[in-house]
């Protein structure tokens, strides 16, 4: 079993691993009584009363295993209340309630509602009862299969006579079932209580301190197994290699993720075959091409992905990534050792993980111990090559040899180092000479905000070390599953306030704030650095004239300020930015940007905007040739480069690859259409008849794609300037010859003049 708090800690080394497939059930006793009732005191949680310190607890311990160990199986027996309800209350177990129709099941809502209204208390309360009645419901559910059985009791010290046998009854029977019992004492320190003594006595008694049961049954506290994340050998030298196990030491925990639900479908019942909610809310993904009218669905097998090179896309196919794609071999082979100083936290990359010989095997063990032993001697780490799995990615890591004492084992503590790649060294100014003044301040503060146990007291009894990673929790993390157990119970409950239990990893320590305001340390920073608010410069993109004559009429004793003699800045401006500034008397003028006085300027006439630059993209070629076809700038051609450029990635498409003869295609399409739109059908033309006389096969399997796409010759029925007619297109679809078209000979009449022209138009 572990921690986390945004990761997940080791193991403490009490703490058995359970067997696999071993199962836990355990059933919670909470006493209700009339002696409950009371306010449990300074030690136990002020003013609050115990009975609601126990079903707090009691409520902390469902959620805990309803969100992270959905399997554990729980049940509940409330003693000490005004009603009966369990199934051996015909023999006079009075007093006792088992939640949960008396049976023990994986923790759910339904559980945590029913927790949530406990029934009232305040009766005599007897805890050999409730155990009876606990001891009878394990025993139903676990006999003869193999579980962990846990009774947990919550109660005070007066829930039992002491010297009752029956208590000790009880106790045997939990022996015979292999059950172990965990007593919480809420109230006052008192340590001669029975508890206390069967604690001593008897081997299956644990005494949990409310403390300690607080920080394990937390909303932030996860168990897990002590199972290896890989089993391999660590390659020593050629021929020598030690079976050992990784095992995750911290590790990354991601906010949880929430399944989408329908509000309309809520109402819908469940599929009766597979079980599924109506409700489940299924995202699918279609692909169809973009200028595609009929918008069909373009097939699997039809589909490469592609990765951006620039302004194109490279495909890749799976053959491709299957043959690019870096192999590697599971493996921790030693690449050398390093002295121990030269590495450091500040190189550590990911995670850290621990590495141990693997169980079960003696040589391994002696081994590994013998490797650890001289590495420490040494005063050296292993620097390894580590792949936890077949093609995954290599690191380098680093193999800090660790032991604690002569009883634990020996370990190596995996920290990843970084590759010269990944190192990045900033150059910075060197900063002035502190004095001794700042060097003393500092100093008091580093002192003041020390969070090491020697500075909170190292003896016996006394205040732990502040802010541990083991006891600071994600306040993220927490205040999410205490908001979402309250939605669970009640759908309309509001947001409570933040807890203090949630703000306190984020808070300043009070030890820490009492010294820093002893000290006065804020005073003596300011004091010896003179510290003081920096403010922001706005860079200004206009100056006003009123703002230039403000400032000149600074430096002026008396009289007017003449504008002309005014020095305009000449800063560049931006192409085409035409800004007016302000002048007295309310006329605008363009700024001069030289140092004379300020005169209107001459507008340049016949100036034109420079003509664009028309580019046609791999990435959506047809829509880049739209834009351009439709673009109008007067007296620029965008429509030639245009085609020429079109007709050039078309080739390209199909030279390249037949996983792009389907875009090939459909840009030969868009281009007729704009041929014919724009009346070039002389140009598409000769274009095509390229394409069908190609030699090349690639060539030739997109004229096979264009022929059963009806993307021929342009006639003289679509643009009236084609030389080419519908029976000349069909014969050209069909592979016959045709012949060209004649040129006009020099013999030819000659042009109609104008006047000719307007006869004929009459």
């Amino acid at each position: 079993s572990g921690k986390h708090s945004g990761r997940l800690s080791p193991a403490e080394p009490r703490v058995m691993a359970a067997a696999r497939g071993t199962k836990d059930a355990t059933v919670l006793i909470i006493d209700c009584g009339r002696t409950m009732s009371v306010a449990a005191g300074a030690s136990g949680g002020g003013q609050l009363k115990k009975v609601d310190i126990a079903l707090g607890m009691a409520r902390t311990f469902f959620q805990q295993k309803l969100f992270f160990e959905p399997k554990h199986e729980v049940g509940a027996v409330l003693f000490g209340t005004t009603e009966t309800r369990n199934d051996i209350q015909a023999d006079g177990y009075s007093n006792v309630v088992a939640l949960a129709e008396s049976s023990l099941a994986p923790p759910s809502l339904a559980f945590l509602k029913l927790l949530a209204a406990a029934p009232a208390g305040g009766a005599e309360a007897d805890a050999v009862n409730a155990l009876i009645v606990a001891i009878d419901l394990l025993i139903k559910r676990t006999a003869g299969q193999n579980y962990n059985r846990t009774l947990w009791l919550l109660t005070d010290r007066h829930s039992v006579a002491e010297g009752d046998q029956d208590i000790l009854e009880c106790l045997k029977e939990l022996d015979v079932h292999r059950a172990r019992l965990r007593v919480t004492v809420i109230g006052d320190g008192a340590t001669n209580d029975v508890w206390h003594t069967l604690s001593k006595e008897r081997p299956q008694v644990e005494l949990a301190p409310l403390i300690q049961v607080a920080k394990e049954c937390g909303p932030c506290v996860k168990s897990v197994a002590q199972r290896a994340k890989v089993r391999l050998p660590l390659v020593v030298a050629p021929g020598v290699e030690i079976p050992v196990g990784v095992y995750s030491k911290t590790t990354y925990v991601r906010f949880p993720t929430l399944k989408r639900r329908s509000k309309l479908a809520a109402g819908v019942p469940a599929d009766a075959e597979s079980g599924k909610a109506a409700d489940m809310v299924v995202t699918e993904r279609s692909f169809h091409v973009a200028d595609d009218p009929d918008g069909e669905e373009v097939k699997l097998e039809d589909r490469v992905k592609g990765h951006k090179y620039g302004q194109s896309i490279v495909p890749m196919s799976e053959y491709d990534e299957a043959a690019l794609m870096y192999t590697c071999e599971r493996t921790l082979t030693t690449l050398g050792f390093a002295p121990a100083e030269s590495i450091g936290p500040e190189h550590s990359i990911h995670q850290i993980e621990t590495v141990a010989a693997d169980k079960g095997d003696p040589w391994a063990v002696l081994a590994f111990e013998s490797l650890v032993a001289a590495m420490v001697a040494e005063g050296c780490v292993l620097i390894a090559r580590y792949s936890f799995r077949k093609n995954a990615q290599p690191r380098m890591v680093a193999l800090v040899p660790h032991r604690d004492g002569e009883v634990a084992a020996a370990t190596l503590t995996m920290q990843y180092l970084p590759f010269q790649e990944d190192v990045r060294e900033w150059n910075f100014a060197s900063l002035p000479v502190p004095s001794e003044e700042q060097r003393n301040a500092v100093a008091m503060l580093v002192d003041a905000m020390d969070l090491d146990t020697a500075t909170c007291g190292s003896a016996p009894g006394a205040a732990p070390e502040l802010l541990r990673p083991e006891d600071t929790f994600n306040p993220t993390l927490r205040r999410f599953h205490d908001i979402l157990a309250l939605r669970a119970i009640d759908p309309a409950a509001k947001i409570p306030p933040v807890t203090p239990e949630c703000l306190e990893p984020i808070d300043i320590p009070w030890k820490v704030a009492e010294r820093l305001s002893t000290s006065k340390v804020s005073d003596r920073l300011k004091a010896a650095f003179g510290l003081e608010k920096v403010e922001k410069q706005t860079k200004k993109t206009r100056r006003f004239w009123r703002e230039a004559i403000a400032e000149k009429r600074k430096d002026m004793a008396f009289g007017e300020v003449d504008v002309k003699r005014i020095k305009v800045d000449g800063a560049k401006k931006d192409e085409g930015d035409e800004v007016k500034d302000e002048i007295p008397g309310g006329r605008h003028t363009a700024g001069t940007g030289s140092d004379g006085p300020l005169m209107a300027q001459p507008v340049a006439l016949g100036a034109t905007e420079p003509a664009p630059k028309v580019h046609i993209g791999s990435v959506h070629p047809e829509r880049d040739f739209e834009y351009w076809l439709g673009r109008r700038l007067g007296g620029v051609d965008t429509v030639g480069p245009a085609i020429d450029q079109m007709s050039a990635l078309i080739e390209t498409f199909a030279d390249e690859d037949d996983a792009f003869l389907g875009k090939a295609v459909s840009c030969l399409g868009t281009l007729r259409r704009g041929c014919v739109r724009e009346g070039e059908a002389g140009v598409f033309n000769d274009f095509i008849r390229r394409i069908r006389a190609a030699a090349a096969p690639k060539r030739a399997r997109l004229w096979e794609q264009a022929k059963d796409g009806q993307l021929g010759l342009i006639t003289d029925a679509e643009v009236p300037t084609s030389s080419v007619t519908a029976e000349e297109a069909r014969a050209f679809l069909a592979g016959q010859e045709i012949a060209a078209p004649a040129r006009p000979s020099s013999d030819a009449p000659a042009p109609l003049s104008e006047l000719d022209l307007e006869a004929l138009i009459e």
